[in-house]
C-alpha cells in the first residue's frame, strides 16, 4: 500500500475515533474537559500506531457503562473544601493501586515517601494533611499522561515541586507558598506532566 492511501486510511480513522467520542459525549460517558482532550489529541496523530492506542480507548468510552452515574466534574476553583468528595481511596505506596484512567478519582489517607500516582486520561485529587506526611520530608512522585493531578495540601505544609512539564503544565497556586510554615512537615513533588497538568492547591478546611 502506498503512504498516500494509508495517510487517508488514517484521517478515516481519525474522523470514526472522533465520531465514537461525540457519540459518547452526548451519553454522558466521558466528561467535556476528557473529550475535548481526546479530540484534540486524535487530530494531532500522524501514526497509524498512535491511532491503534487511540481507538482502544475510545472503544473503553463507547461500552456500556458498568453503573449509569456519569464521571463527577472536577471543581474549577483554586481551593477545596476538605469533604468535597464522597469516595475516597487510601493513599498507597504501590503506583498500580493509585492508578486513575478515563475516571475520576479521589486520594486521601496516610502518604509513604515515594508513593506513586499516574493519571493516563483521567483527574485525581489528592488530599494531603500535615498527619499525612513524615515529620521531616515526604517525596511523591505523580505522572500525568493526557490527565490531570490535583494535590490539595493543608496550610502551613512546605512544597517543593520538582514535577517537569512536557507540553503540559506543573503549577504551584502562591496562596500554598504564603501559608508555608518554616517548622511544618515538607512534600517533595517529582514526576511528569506529559500533555497533562499537575497543579498544586491550598485545602479548605
Amino acid at each position: 500500500m502506498n503512504l498516500p492511501a494509508l495517510k487517508e486510511i488514517v484521517e478515516e480513522r481519525k474522523e470514526k475515533a472522533i465520531e465514537n467520542l461525540s457519540v459518547s459525549f452526548a451519553k454522558n460517558r466521558l466528561p467535556l474537559e476528557e473529550y475535548e482532550r481526546l479530540v484534540e489529541y486524535v487530530n494531532k496523530i500522524e501514526s497509524e500506531r498512535e491511532l491503534i492506542v487511540v481507538e482502544k480507548i475510545v472503544a473503553e468510552y463507547s461500552a456500556e457503562p458498568k453503573s449509569g452515574k456519569p464521571s463527577e466534574p472536577e471543581p474549577s476553583n483554586d481551593e477545596y473544601d476538605a469533604d468535597d468528595a464522597d469516595d475516597e481511596s487510601a493513599l498507597q505506596s504501590s503506583s498500580s493501586n493509585n492508578l486513575t484512567m478515563l475516571s475520576f478519582r479521589t486520594f486521601s489517607g496516610h502518604l509513604k515517601s515515594g508513593a506513586q500516582f499516574v493519571s493516563v486520561l483521567g483527574s485525581a485529587r489528592i488530599k494531603v494533611r500535615k498527619r499525612h506526611l513524615n515529620k521531616a520530608q515526604t517525596v511523591l512522585n505523580v505522572t500525568s499522561v493526557l490527565g490531570d493531578h490535583v494535590i490539595l495540601v493543608e496550610s502551613g505544609i512546605r512544597v517543593t515541586n520538582k514535577a517537569v512539564p512536557v507540553l503540559g503544565s506543573s503549577t504551584t497556586n502562591k496562596k500554598v507558598d504564603k501559608a508555608a510554615l518554616p517548622d511544618a512537615p515538607e512534600l517533595v513533588i517529582t514526576g511528569l506532566a506529559l500533555l497533562g497538568d499537575i497543579s498544586v492547591k491550598l485545602l479548605r478546611e
